[in-house]
């Protein structure tokens, strides 16, 4: 606008109303009624996807335990404590925001660490106390929600804008005592605290505190604060001091107790037998679906050349990108079309992927390649004949699969040609996944990520062909070998140090390099305790040794939550 009035201009009207609804499809009145999953929010659950920004979620490493829990509320810390211990003068409302004042006395560092952390987890559990209590959680059985969401009938829910609309204000989402401190200035300021017990009380009628540790710095801070809303203290770590792995299973099946609270129960159109079929195997199909057409037309393309004996080579590049761009316009809304078995590793690791869903995936990838190579190969089936009438079968074979294409690469070489390629991908998509950096538009990451791909290719495809890919390499020999064409599909090691060993060495890599530089989110293991991650892990293989039955009773781990 200039003036009041629009601008008028070769790049089109003005994002206005009008110009929205022009973008918006008819939708028949009733049409919802009969089809409930079309007003179904588009991120009513998460979605680690290629075409839009990763989602954000909470990890075993950022959540304290149960024993942690009974311990913030039995012997609750003064804002700051460990630090003014030291003799810092730090104000709580920076610690909790991450100000941490930057001395070379690592003491003093992990001090104010502890604090910061201590703080964000007391609001952590005020959340969970205004979404649904411990208590309530605990004590309603199995399948409870942390949430208020289940309440609501599933025909309300599911005509939300979003899962924000599911959230609180954002006054009600801060802690207590910022907004009590806002509408009276009597308020002290700092996090409100479970009532004291007997336990906890020092004296008599005395004001409660801690009753050890208190540094002569303390004097100056109030140590009353206002009684926050909730079950009683006596509650709380009753129900905390009985959870057992078997309370709620999907909090130990990758459902992390934050995480649960936001997503919405789905609603799907089951309106025949293979719906069934469908909604429970949605995602691998999806993935199935994507990998088959990227992949068809990426071997297609190397097949076009190689028989027709001319062309530029660097068609193929372009191919293979907007290849990996159909794909993950295909499946990105649904399995957020990886297309690659370690890049579904990496988003593990670093961003919290289900580790339940992933065979799913890895069974979709390598399965969607090797029928991608079937069919490549019967499309093209007279034109390689005729090819192999009077070349090497060397050709077709490396249309499919990738390899050391000259005899001066040696294994360093295709290994690290792999690892850096795939790591450069990697930072890629992590940054193009990154909402707090700079991502692109709605619809905008599968086309840059296809971009991404050709450019890769043409950098590093040369000398080994740049698999980028396990699935892409692996299934493809398969299916080669079941043609006929044997030679060293398999007895020549490249086919596992270079698509295998190379791209998932080349993915945590680069996956590091991304979280150490740029990424702050509390999903990255670099971004949380190393003791907070050995401990996660540490649970992780219990839980399974005890769905194995390999562990003794006396092992399971009374404090994993």
């Amino acid at each position: 606008m200039a003036g009041g009035r629009s601008q008028f201009t070769l790049a089109g009207p003005e994002e206005t109303s009008k110009v929205r609804e022009t973008h918006e499809p008819y939708v028949h009145p009733g049409y919802a009624d009969l089809n409930p999953a079309y007003e179904q929010p588009a991120n009513a659950k998460p979605v680690w996807s290629l075409a839009k920004p990763l989602p954000r979620v909470v990890r075993p490493g950022m959540v304290p335990t149960r024993s942690e829990m009974v311990e913030s509320r039995l012997n609750a810390e003064l804002p700051g404590e460990n630090s003014q211990w030291l003799g810092l003068d730090v104000d709580p409302d920076d610690l909790e925001k991450g100000k941490i004042q930057q001395t070379p006395n690592l003491a003093k560092v992990s001090a104010q660490l502890k604090d910061s952390r201590a703080q964000r987890e007391n609001n952590f559990l005020n959340t969970l106390q205004r979404y649904g209590t411990t208590a309530s959680r605990v004590n309603s059985g199995t399948g409870a929600r942390l949430s208020n969401v289940a309440s609501v009938p599933s025909s309300t829910r599911r005509r939300r804008a979003s899962t924000s609309a599911t959230r609180p204000p954002p006054e009600v989402m801060r802690p207590t005592w910022e907004v009590d401190e806002e509408e009276s200035e009597k308020q002290d300021g700092f996090p409100s605290m479970p009532p004291p017990t007997e336990e906890t009380r020092p004296h008599g009628d005395e004001e409660f505190a801690r009753p050890t540790r208190r540094p002569t710095g303390l004097d100056t801070i109030p140590e009353s604060r206002p009684v926050s809303p909730g079950p009683s203290l006596q509650d709380d770590v009753a129900s905390l001091s009985t959870m057992t792995a078997d309370d709620e299973p999907g909090m130990f099946e990758g459902m992390e107790p934050l995480m649960a609270n936001f997503i919405e129960d789905e609603v799907h159109n089951n309106h025949t037998s293979w719906s069934l079929v469908r909604t429970a195997n949605r995602e691998f199909l999806a993935e199935l679906l994507a990998v088959f057409v990227q992949l068809t037309i990426g071997f297609s393309s190397d097949l076009a050349i190689t028989v027709a004996g001319q062309g530029n080579p660097n068609t193929t590049d372009w191919a293979w990108g907007f290849a990996t761009m159909i794909g993950i316009y295909i499946s990105g809304g649904i399995s957020g079309a990886h297309l690659n078995p370690t890049i579904t590793t990496m988003l593990w690791f670093f961003r919290g992927f289900p580790k339940s869903k992933m065979p799913g995936y890895f069974g979709a990838q390598f399965l969607g390649a090797f029928i991608a190579a079937f069919t490549a190969y019967g499309l093209y089936y007279a034109s390689i004949h005729d090819y192999l009438a009077s070349n090497a079968a060397s050709g077709v074979v490396d249309s499919f699969v990738t390899s050391a294409r000259y005899t001066y690469i040696d294994a360093a070489t295709a290994f690290f040609n792999e690892f850096i390629a795939t790591a450069f991908l990697v930072v890629s998509i992590l940054a193009l996944g990154d909402d707090q950096n700079a991502p692109p538009g709605s619809g905008m990451n599968a086309f840059i990520i296809g971009l991404v791909i050709t450019v890769l290719s043409m950098a590093f495809a040369y000398q080994t062909g740049a698999a980028l890919n396990p699935s892409r390499d692996f299934g493809p020999r398969l299916a080669l070998l079941a043609l006929g064409y044997g030679g060293e599909l398999f007895t020549n090691p490249y086919w596992f140090y270079g698509p295998f060993a190379g791209t998932l060495c080349g993915a945590f890599v680069g996956g590091t390099l991304y979280d150490v530089a740029i990424f702050t989110g509390g999903e990255s293991p670099i971004n949380y305790p190393w003791s907070r991650t050995k401990r996660a892990a540490r649970k992780s293989k219990k839980k399974w040794k005890r769905r194995m039955h390999m562990a003794r009773k006396e092992e399971v781990d009374p404090d994993i939550f």
